[in-house]
């Protein structure tokens, strides 16, 4: 059986392999008698001189691992006294130059043997061999970027594809392969503008060639359409945030006559939001009037919910209502006692213009919330608790937040 895979540069075995058997029962019997040394080790001697004699029964394991007898060759061959002295055999007495290009050599016939992966895995480590052989000969190390460079395209690392093209032009800025290589990688990747620099290098070392003017040409179209949706984007950005700090700065003058600051949110809210962080604008059809973004806390079971926008001229009742209606109960509430109108509310504002300590307030779940929010520093996102009215729980909390006692 032939050999399925070899050590870079060693010739594959022979297809005809002997067996264990046939081995040992070849191998000649020692001339003359038999010495034994103190270490119990044996000894023969013949017309070339002594010679240790070992006839100790070979372990599967050593049959396995010998290179007369495997039919596959381990990546890793370091912990293998034979196939590294195969190796040697090969490679000893060559420069490094010779050697990187030996490893070249090899990655070339596997990288065109096929397009499979096997092949494609092969060439990059050929490639890798060779650049680890650290020889002084930059125009070679640069092949062997730009080759390797060609490797990781095919396998869709583009990434790892143009820093070999970055490496192998800094070490020969007349590798028009690897400024070309460098090209296609960085279209792959969306980066077009290096994709232009790459393409120019490349006519610089090879100009007038009809087929990297028309790449140019078609990246440079391209970079200017993206550079012309780019500047829409921005002007589209920039009226959007103009748009939010008028309304942003007309809440804050409603809001004012209120003698009501805004402070910042209380608590992390990025599993309800993304984006910019929600904040209270005014409400479309009247001048004076706010929606909130809302967050619900029920501190007994440390759950939440969050209203995207909560129009302070209605009541918390309203919108209680709607989430825990007498007939159908919240999942994490198996008693089933947070319904609407058993519910009392506190809201969490801050105790001063400069402090960051807040303060809790009883307010009134059936009035218009409006009234309630006058002579405070609120946070952007309205916090309010909802508790069952003399619960357990409730006690506990006032207790807590030395609050009046239900």
């Amino acid at each position: 059986r032939q050999s399925s895979s070899r050590l870079p540069g060693c010739p594959v075995w022979s297809s005809r392999q002997p067996t264990a058997r046939n081995y040992l029962e070849t191998m000649p019997p020692p001339e003359g008698p038999l010495t034994v040394d103190d270490q119990g080790v044996k000894w023969g001697e013949d017309t070339f001189g002594p010679y240790r004699v070992d006839d100790r029964i070979w372990t599967m394991n050593e049959i396995r691992d010998h290179p007369m007898f495997m039919e596959d060759v381990p990546s890793d061959i370091s912990d293998n006294p034979e196939l590294l002295a195969l190796q040697s055999l090969i490679y000893d007495g060559q420069t490094r130059e010779e050697l990187a290009e030996h490893f070249k050599n090899l990655g070339n016939e596997a990288f065109r043997s096929s397009m499979n992966k096997i092949s494609s895995q092969n060439a990059l480590s050929a490639y890798t061999k060779g650049l680890e052989m650290e020889c002084k000969d930059d125009a070679l190390n640069a092949q062997l970027h730009s080759n390797r460079a060609a490797v990781s395209m095919r396998l869709k690392k583009n990434d790892k594809a143009v820093d070999d093209c970055r490496r192998a032009v800094k070490l020969d800025p007349k590798n028009t392969k690897a400024f070309y290589r460098g090209a296609k990688s960085s279209e792959a990747l969306g980066l077009t503008e290096q994709a232009v620099k790459f393409c120019k290098g490349a006519l610089e070392s090879k100009p007038g060639d009809a087929e990297l003017t028309q790449m140019l040409k078609k990246l440079e179209k391209q970079h200017e359409e993206e550079l012309e949706h780019a500047r829409a984007r921005e002007e589209a950005q920039a009226a959007e945030e103009a748009k939010f700090v008028e309304a942003a700065t007309t809440v804050k003058s409603v809001l004012g006559k209120r003698d009501v600051t805004l402070g910042p949110i209380l608590f992390e809210l990025a599993m309800y939001f993304q984006g910019r962080k929600p904040e209270p604008k005014l409400v479309s059809d009247v001048e004076d009037a706010v929606e909130w973004p809302l967050l619900l806390l029920y501190d007994e079971f440390g759950q939440s919910d969050f209203v995207e926008t909560f129009d302070e001229r209605c009541s918390l009742s309203d919108q209680l209502q709607v989430m825990f209606p007498a007939d159908r109960q919240a999942e994490w509430d198996e008693e089933g006692k947070y319904v609407w109108d058993r519910l009392v509310c506190y809201l969490e504002y801050y105790r001063s213009e400069k402090s960051d300590t807040t303060e809790l307030r009883k307010i009134s779940a059936g009035e218009s919330l409006q009234a309630e929010l006058t002579g405070m520093r609120l946070p952007q996102v309205l916090t309010v608790h909802a508790l069952v009215d003399g619960s357990g729980a409730h006690a506990s909390f006032c207790r807590e937040h030395h609050l009046p006692m239900p």
